[in-house]
Formats: C-alpha cells, sequence, structure tokens
C-alpha cells in the first residue's frame, strides 16, 4: 500500500479526521520499524514506540503531521504532553530522545524533510536530561496519568482492563468520597473518575495513547 507523507488528516474546514489520521500513525511507523534507523533499535531488543507517541499527539494536539511540524511543535509534544499524559520509567527519558532522533534521522533520509536537521539539533543529551526532569516532576502530570499512578500504587495492576476497573470501583468507593470530605471548597459529590484515563495506560514498556482527539 502505498504511503503519502503529506496525506491530510484533517478537512478543509480543519476537522480531524479520525480514521485517516489513525492510518496515516500505523503507515509511518510501519515505515520507520522496517528502516535501518528503526532496526538498529529493536535490535537492541528495544521496543519501538516513542515516535509513535509523537506523532499522535502532535497530530491531536498542535495539528502537525512530521512534514508540518516546527520545533515548537516538537517542544509541546516532547516537554509538555509526555511529561503530563505518559507513564515512564526512572531514566526512559535517554531511550526517548534516541528513538526520535532515529526517527527524524529517517525521515531525513527517506523524504528529504527540511526541517529535520532542526529537530534532531534540538534532541540533544541535554534534551535527554530535560526531559527527564520532566518526566519526574508530579507537577507536570495530567489527571489521567496522576489517577493511574495512584492504582499502581495501591497495588493495582494498570495494565489490565480488570486491574482498571478494580480500582475504578475502588477509588470511587472510597477516595474521591473522602478527598470530598476533606475538602471544605467542593462540593457535596464524588469527584469521579477522570474520563480520559486511557492517556495514561502502557504497552509494555512503550506508551499507548487514546484515539480521541483531546482529553477535557
Amino acid at each position: 500500500m502505498s504511503f503519502d507523507l503529506n496525506e491530510p488528516v484533517f478537512d478543509e474546514q480543519g476537522t480531524y479526521l479520525e480514521e485517516p489520521a489513525v492510518r496515516y500513525e500505523h503507515a509511518l511507523m510501519e515505515q520507520f520499524s522496517a528502516s535501518p534507523e528503526g532496526q538498529a533499535i529493536t535490535q537492541t531488543g528495544t521496543e519501538l514506540g516513542w515516535a509513535g507517541a509523537m506523532i499522535h499527539y502532535a497530530i491531536n494536539y498542535p495539528g502537525a503531521t512530521p512534514p508540518t511540524m516546527t520545533t515548537r511543535d516538537l517542544e509541546e509534544v516532547v516537554f509538555g504532553l509526555f511529561p503530563r499524559k505518559v507513564i515512564t520509567q526512572r531514566g526512559d527519558a535517554a531511550e526517548i530522545i534516541q528513538e526520535l532522533r532515529a526517527f527524524w534521522h529517517f525521515l531525513e533520509r527517506v523524504y528529504q524533510l527540511p526541517q529535520a536537521r532542526q529537530m534532531l539539533a534540538h534532541l540533544t543529551p541535554q534534551a535527554a536530561r530535560r526531559l527527564e526532569r520532566e518526566l519526574q516532576e508530579p507537577a507536570n502530570f495530567g489527571m489521567a496519568k496522576s489517577f493511574v499512578l495512584m492504582g499502581m500504587q495501591a497495588g493495582f495492576d494498570m495494565e489490565s482492563p480488570e486491574g482498571m476497573q478494580a480500582w475504578v470501583k475502588a477509588y470511587n468507593a472510597t477516595v474521591a468520597p473522602a478527598m470530598v470530605a476533606t475538602d471544605p471548597t467542593s462540593q457535596k459529590k464524588s469527584r469521579g473518575v477522570p474520563t480520559d484515563i486511557r492517556s495514561a495506560q502502557r504497552r509494555k514498556r512503550k506508551p499507548t495513547h487514546p484515539h480521541q482527539r483531546r482529553e477535557p
């Protein structure tokens, strides 16, 4: 199946086209996975995924695909959205930057994207150290990520639907009412479960991300 790097994922009115966007993400990641740049990473035993997360969030937030991405978009996704929405392990930042560098090298070689050099200039060892700090700062975590981390800390298996459902029930039965009772500014009702909890779930060692436009 042919792939057009410039295929639109928004219509003429700027409306997000979910099916074309999902196909775009998958097709581009398949190319990257089969490329020498992608293979160099997978041959070390590391599963690809960070580049796919970058593609997804770039489309869904600044509204850019790789041919239209700017360094400002890269900054928003990597240093803003990743810390807010993706659960990582300590030390993952170096792996993230390594994979993103490989991805932009792939785009530069195959598609001659003019901004690839600018992206690579931003994805440095210094960027990895900065990202590690951002990923470990709880103040950067979004509601969904915080919710899943709470479940993990409480001993629930947040990588399985059953574990997630069990934590939702436990949260609604105990944690949410307790938060309302101790918060004098809250209304007398449960805060409820975040509606975007899937955005923080993980697949093995790599992030998954929701196929919805934005979190509320």
